[in-house]
């Protein structure tokens, strides 16, 4: 059962992360899974020079087993509903929060997972908790895959302060409260002829999650979602209480504070920039590995937003691009025809966006190598009208799946497959921006991101491709088994401190920080369902294979182009034997003892006692001592 608060917040999800929330669930013994990770570590040798072969002997096997008893400990307890108790602070249930991608979780003790139910509500519990020292870690939609908001000591959704304060039209702002999700502003603007500049793939973050971050979406011209923020308001645990910020007030803590990963203050209200609503024309294309490298230069320039699709063990890349439709290319997608001006301009006519191939036309390579899958196995569970109502990125979760996931060879039918779907799936679309920048992120997985210098929009340099190239020869050498997609896209600059695609302060203007160009790479393993994985093992092997292997690869390949992780996806560790015990140290390097003293200070100044921290932050810049 669920506790009132956590009901809240579970209604105020999306239907795909309701049962993310939930009161006392799952013990996470997951039938002796430590026992499990210390065979792993012995199967790989227990050091940093295992091999492939290693993993693949024993791991292979291992990962592909399934059992037939799920050892999962349930509590189930009979939680006194917060609004029928004489005290409303007598929480009597403890409160267990997994994240989106299933790859976190956190159990909170009675009492220390709050939700406010208004302003002042929220006001009031910063500045007791601050006087009595009580963390409060802020939580958003719970959508990091590396659970960044989590900690067990304490925490507090914004979920019920989502109001839309103001849609100024002649600033061109929006200014809401941090709860609000990314969905419900751009369902606020729509009335009005406005959106937001850019997404991050998906709509459902909280505006407070989504800026802290550094999220991104693509476009060599558009910056990652952090410098929307023109104007901020944080409710700190210290006696400055609820401060305002804008550039002109602040300065550099409020560049820290627009991307301050929750460290420094609360986000309580957000004014972000807003764009004309407009439809964009969206083309899907495969190209080869040499084209792809060969026209990127070109078609960074060419397109507002472009994003590529590698597929490993494929000599495929999908193109996705999109353009403002009164925008087009003259060599872009569309039907040229005169501007009335004694020009050409390009224009999308159904016929433009008539697909060249049926839905079961796309779809047949992917179904027909889940029937065989299934057919292998014995397995009958899935019928025909089932395998047929289902989109691509559940056909790729079942696919997966449905065999050995850490075996080369059926990750590399499910890539064939994917590239065959991705020939005739190609084509033009057209539809409002907010439709377009969001796309099918597939289901449960591990993701690792880096972002990295790829010179400037005028001049774009090799860096973006060279990176690719080296990853995957590494990849397709090693025999990794890496599914598709490797997806890339590319932003400009921040002026954000701690944003991987920093470019400093606006006292360092100059083409060269105006113009800089960055590409953000992204690997991922998917992880099996409980239908198919009772036990956790797969998903445990799985984990332990993509941060012991893949990710250090992606790092290795990534030490020559200065990479940084995107916050959402970094994996530190305190123990220097795990392959993460470094990441820390590296990530201080990487901004350097500038940016991390600043960072600290601005800690000092508005979180005093380190009640907001969490082990992220306490790593890599150094634990606060309570004051």
């Amino acid at each position: 059962m669920l506790t009132s608060a956590t009901r809240r917040a579970a209604t105020r999800l999306p239907p795909c992360f309701r049962q993310c929330l939930t009161n006392s669930r799952h013990a996470s013994t997951r039938g002796g899974s430590s026992a499990v990770a210390t065979t792993a570590s012995t199967i790989a040798g227990g050091d940093d020079s295992c091999s492939h072969k290693k993993w693949s002997a024993a791991l292979l096997a291992i990962a592909a087993a399934t059992t037939s008893a799920a050892i999962i400990e349930k509590t189930t307890t009979s939680p006194t509903l917060a609004e029928e108790r004489n005290n409303p602070e007598e929480d009597l249930d403890s409160t267990k929060i997994l994240n989106w991608s299933g790859t976190h979780s956190v159990e909170l003790a009675p009492g220390t997972y709050h939700e406010p139910e208004t302003m002042d509500e929220f006001v009031d519990l910063v500045a007791d908790s601050y006087r009595k020292g009580q963390h409060i870690r802020p939580v958003g939609s719970a959508l990091s895959p590396n659970g960044l908001a989590f900690d067990s000591r304490g925490m507090v959704s914004l979920s019920n302060l989502d109001k839309i304060i103001e849609i100024n039209k002649d600033e061109m702002t929006v200014t809401c409260q941090s709860g609000a999700r990314v969905s419900q502003v751009l369902d606020a603007l729509r009335p009005h002829g406005l959106t937001l500049p850019n997404l991050a793939s998906i709509a459902e973050q909280q505006i407070g999650g989504f800026v802290s971050v550094g999220a991104h979406g693509t476009g060599a011209l558009i910056p990652p979602c952090d410098e929307f923020v023109t104007a901020l308001t944080i409710v700190t645990p210290s006696d400055n209480g609820v401060v305002k910020m804008t550039e002109a007030t602040h300065g550099e803590e409020f560049r820290l504070a627009r991307l301050g990963l929750g460290g420094l203050g609360i986000l309580s209200e957000v004014t972000l920039k807003v764009v004309p609503a407009h439809r964009l024309v969206e083309q899907t294309s495969v190209l080869s590995r040499a084209d792809a490298k060969k026209q990127l230069p070109t078609l960074l320039k060419r397109h507002k937003h472009i994003r590529y699709m590698w597929i490993p063990y494929e000599d495929c890349v999908v193109v996705v691009t999109n353009d403002d439709e009164h925008d087009l290319p003259l060599t872009g997608p569309g039907t040229e025809v005169s501007d009335g001006k004694a020009g050409k301009k390009k224009i999308v006519t159904v016929e433009d966006i008539k697909p060249k191939f049926t839905r079961d036309e796309q779809f047949a390579p992917l179904r027909e190598l889940l029937r065989k899958l299934l057919a292998n196995k014995g397995d009958t569970s899935l019928d025909d009208d089932t395998i047929n109502g289902m989109g691509f990125g559940d056909l790729r979760d079942v696919i997966l799946a449905s065999g050995n996931m850490l075996d080369p060879d059926h990750v590399k039918r499910c890539n064939k497959a994917e590239h065959e779907f991705w020939v005739k799936a190609g084509g033009i679309d057209l539809a409002p921006s907010e439709q377009k920048l969001q796309f099918d992120c597939g289901g449960q997985q591990w993701v690792y991101e880096v972002c990295f210098r790829s010179g400037t929009y005028g001049m774009p340099g090799t860096n973006s491709v060279d990176f690719m190239e080296e990853l995957l020869q590494e990849i397709e050498s090693f025999g990794l088994p890496a599914p598709a997609p490797i997806e890339q896209r590319w932003t400009s600059g921040s002026r954000s401190p701690l944003s991987p695609a920093s470019v400093g302060s606006h006292e360092k203007d100059s083409y060269d920080s105006n113009s800089a160009l960055f590409s953000w790479v992204g690997v991922i393993m998917y992880l099996p369902s409980e239908d198919f994985d009772p036990t956790g093992y797969r998903r445990q092997f799985i984990t332990d294979y993509f941060t012991d292997v893949y990710c250090r690869l992606v790092r290795k390949v990534g030490e020559k182009y200065n990479i940084m992780c995107h916050w959402a996806k970094l994996e530190v560790s305190d123990d220097p034997n795990d392959s993460n015990g470094n990441v820390a140290a590296s990530v201080r390097k990487h901004f350097g003892p500038s940016v991390v003293d600043s960072f600290n200070a601005a800690r000092d100044k508005y979180d005093p006692k380190g009640i907001l921290s969490s082990s992220t932050i306490d790593q890599v810049f150094g634990p606060k001592q309570s004051k």
